[in-house]
Formats: C-alpha cells, structure tokens, sequence
C-alpha cells in the first residue's frame, strides 16, 4: 500500500494518507480529515537492528525518518531492510 505523507512549510510531518484513499475521495475532502493524524516514525539516527525490529513487529512496507524538530529527512522501505538481513547472513 503506498503512503503520502503529509509535510507542513518546515518539512515537520503531520500524517499519512494512503493513495488508494486519495483517489476515491471526494474532489471537496480535505487532507486533513482523510489523513491518519498518527504516524509511526523513526529518529533519524535509530540503529539498523532496531529499525529491521520495527519493520517486524508492525510489518511495515515504508517507515518515515525525522530528525529531532520531527522534520522528514527521509524514508526507509521494506527492500532496504530486507537487504541489511540478508547481508547480516
């Protein structure tokens, strides 16, 4: 399922709509009431151990990155992780 996040004038992420969401939404629909407010993100500097076990216990496709103003700087996708373990074998 693809993700858009939801960035304000700072970069400072705010939510996440899925596209498929988007797409059947009214024209009139506001962003703010189709989004999910809460958004499960990582600290830029988060080890790639915790980050596989993050991708693990929520099963995630793409993980956000913040830095410490919650500033998005970036996104972690399944394939980069996958990749770290099986190069850890």
């Amino acid at each position: 399922m693809t993700e858009i996040y939801l960035l304000d004038e700072q970069q400072v992420l705010h939510g996440t709509i899925s596209l498929a969401r988007l797409i059947v939404a009214q024209p009139e629909a506001r962003l703010a009431v189709l989004a999910e407010p809460r958004v499960l993100s990582c600290p830029s500097g988060l080890h790639q151990n915790q980050l596989a076990e993050l991708f693990d216990k929520y099963n995630l496709h793409a993980l956000p990155v913040v830095d410490a103003q919650g500033r998005m700087v970036g996104a972690v996708q399944a394939d980069h992780v996958i990749s770290f373990l099986r190069d850890k074998l």
